[in-house]
């Protein structure tokens, strides 16, 4: 078996409590290849959940994965009677890559016309939005992907109206950009979409804990790298659990506060963080702060951004500056001895080391590295030296020697 990854999140869970028949039949269904085989063992797995609050997260999430595979049986068993539908595939470019997703109608291709170089069409019909549609949005010396997703609904996260495709480029992305119109139930639109987004295992919030799970092959125990605390438990009590489903081997990454119900709801499906930002569209036809006020309170702690797509100026860099703080952008300029720092700068995100740096450029620069020349808003005075693990600014600029 391969290895697989499994996010988890930090948040308040009633135990589970399941039966060691459930949690061998989950084994089973781990352990399956066969579509239709772990379809059905899904089924009595669930059969053997019993029904309270503590198990009602894991029940949905479960019930998400059949319906996906259900869906998955469906169109391999069409694909030699038809052609293959269209692709949602967007291949990623610029500094980042954000996905605009929402329920129809609410202007999601008007944003697109309005700060990118697309040519969508608008439509003031329903689902006028089929497949994705990219754009790049410039800022400063760099450029932003955003790509329109077409509309989700109730149940997209079921597999209704291609719910998998679209919630998967949500997945995939750096970051998402939930569009609502303020003058059609905004707080509705919004807590919609959160849903579709929780039901998919996509966190729109930043985790206060995640465990990373490697599964690895037999003879080795169950090992942990510490960036964090369990709370509430000790190690041999999450090694214990990952027991009682058959894992006997795995390397556990703890970062920020994890619980054992979050280790336990890990191994039902991976959650992935997305940082996120809503845009509240067609401010200019609504006259009441209130409805902004209440979506605020729906969507906190995620900034709400109130804007017309017609009629806001500057909307470009508004959403740019946004986009730049909500991803953590960095951007370094390299420069030779003697010569003026490069115009364009090397792309990455908060955290970037001058080793790191180096790497990103070539492996040689790293492995060859005697020390590194620093100018810039992180530099202490111009032309300073500095080493390897010197964590970078916005706008440094970097000569190495090696």
């Amino acid at each position: 078996m391969g290895h697989s990854l499994i996010h988890i999140w930090e948040r308040s869970i009633v135990p589970a409590n399941l039966t060691p028949e459930a949690k061998a039949k989950w084994n089973e269904v781990t352990l399956t290849r066969n579509p239709d085989e772990r379809l059905r063992l899904m089924g009595e797995f669930l059969s053997l959940v019993p029904k309270h609050k503590g198990t009602e997260r894991m029940v949905a999430t479960v019930k998400t994965q059949m319906a996906k595979l259900r869906r998955e049986i469906e169109e391999r068993k069409k694909a030699a009677k038809r052609g293959r539908g269209p692709s949602y595939f967007i291949g990623k470019a610029g500094a980042a890559q954000l996905v605009v997703i929402g329920l129809t109608n609410v202007g999601r291709s008007s944003l697109l016309r309005a700060v990118t170089n697309s040519t969508v069409m608008v439509g003031s019909w329903p689902f006028a939005t089929r497949v994705p549609t990219p754009g790049m949005l410039p800022y400063e010396d760099i450029q932003f992907q955003l790509v329109e997703a077409p509309p989700l609904v109730e149940g997209s996260s079921e597999g209704k109206s291609d719910g998998f495709q679209v919630l998967s480029l949500a997945r995939n992305a750096d970051g998402i950009i939930v569009m609502v119109d303020l003058s059609d139930d905004p707080v509705g639109n919004y807590e919609t979409v959160a849903k579709e987004l929780e039901n998919s295992r996509i966190l729109i919030v930043e985790p206060e804990g995640d465990v990373e799970i490697t599964k690895r092959g037999h003879g080795r125990d169950i090992q942990f790298i510490w960036d964090g605390a369990l709370v509430d438990c000790t190690t041999d009590d999450v090694v214990s659990l990952l027991r009682d489903y058959k894992i006997r081997s795995a390397l556990l990454r703890i970062t920020g506060r994890v619980t054992l119900d979050n280790v336990e709801d890990a191994i039902f499906g991976n959650a992935v963080y997305r940082p996120t930002i809503v845009v509240a569209n067609k401010v200019d036809l609504v006259h009441s702060q209130d409805v902004i006020d209440a979506l605020k309170r729906a969507a906190d702690p995620l900034e709400v951004i109130a804007i017309s797509a017609e009629r806001t100026l500057d909307l470009g860099n508004m959403i740019g500056a946004k986009l730049f703080d909500l991803i953590g952008i960095v951007r370094v300029y390299t420069k030779q001895p003697g010569k003026p720092a490069s115009p364009e700068p090397i792309v990455a995100r908060e955290g970037l080391t001058v080793g790191g740096l180096a790497k990103m450029i070539h492996s040689d620069f790293y492995r060859r590295f005697r020390y590194a020349r620093l100018w810039g808003p992180s530099a202490k005075f111009d032309n300073e030296r500095v080493g390897l693990d010197r964590e970078l600014a916005d706008g440094d600029i970097v000569q190495f020697r090696a």
